[in-house]
């Protein structure tokens, strides 16, 4: 009976041992695996360097369990610039010669935090990417690409925070999307050396100076709707290095 006795208890041991090391490994695992990650990864592999595969500099994606360390805030990995939190706030992927399609921006959807992303300085061509899946983005770099067509007039109509964006140096044509105004926190935008025609959307032209056009607007002056008259809008521009700063003021 002491025997029985003893040998129920030994089990009742060794299952409060096992149940100890399952807790353990599930805590262990958890700490190697984030969700973040996971989808930066999957990002990762959506993208094209020259040689057709992704940019070798994203390795460490791979490698490292974690975007984000040193209690949440210090980026880990190449390409993410800040972090906040233990989530990942600014991706930076400028000039790692990212060839190909725009990628597709639903993958980044899941990371609620993410308020600015730069493709910058690359190889990108074809059409403007959907940016409707990050509404949260504050700031939208794509300047220095081969990115080209028209960009669609509701394109920016989910981004109500954004406050910078930079578009210079592609190949857009058309219209200026009207939805570029959507955001009353707009404070620059950067449109130069593309072949955007037609007339400016009357919420970017209260930027002044932080709005910077160049090419065809800078060469021949815009054209304005306001209300039901259209009137001619003289440009004064100035050139300071990189950018043509421009005001506008309009004839009566």
């Amino acid at each position: 009976m002491a025997g029985e006795v003893y040998g129920g208890g030994g089990r009742v041991l060794l299952a409060k041992v096992a149940l100890v090391v399952l807790t353990t490994a599930a805590s262990a695992s958890a700490q190697t695996r984030s969700p973040e990650a996971d989808t930066l990864r999957v990002f990762r592999n959506s993208l094209r360097g020259p040689g057709g595969d992704p940019p070798r500099w994203l390795n460490q994606w791979v490698t490292n369990p974690f975007p984000c360390g040193g209690g949440g805030d210090a980026p880990q990995w190449i390409g993410i610039r800040r972090c906040a939190g233990g989530h990942v706030v600014a991706i930076d992927l400028e000039g790692l010669g990212l060839e190909g399609a725009a990628p597709d921006l639903r993958i980044l959807a899941p990371l609620q935090g993410l308020r600015s992303l730069s493709l910058a300085g690359n190889n990108l061509t074809g059409a403007f990417p959907d940016v409707s899946p990050l509404p949260a983005l504050k700031s939208f770099f794509l300047a220095r690409n081969s990115l080209s067509g028209e960009i669609p007039d509701g394109a920016f109509a989910a981004l109500r925070g954004l406050q910078k964006l930079d578009l210079s140096d592609n190949a857009f044509t058309g219209r200026i999307p009207s939805s570029m105004a959507t955001s009353g926190r707009l404070i620059d935008v950067n449109l130069s050396n593309n072949n955007f025609s037609g007339p400016v959307p009357d919420g970017l032209l209260r930027l002044g100076a932080n709005l910077h056009v160049q090419g065809e607007f800078a060469r021949h002056g815009l054209y304005v709707e306001l209300g039901k008259g259209k009137y001619a809008a003289k440009s004064k521009c100035l050139m300071n290095l990189l950018y043509l700063f421009c005001y506008w003021y309009i004839l009566p």
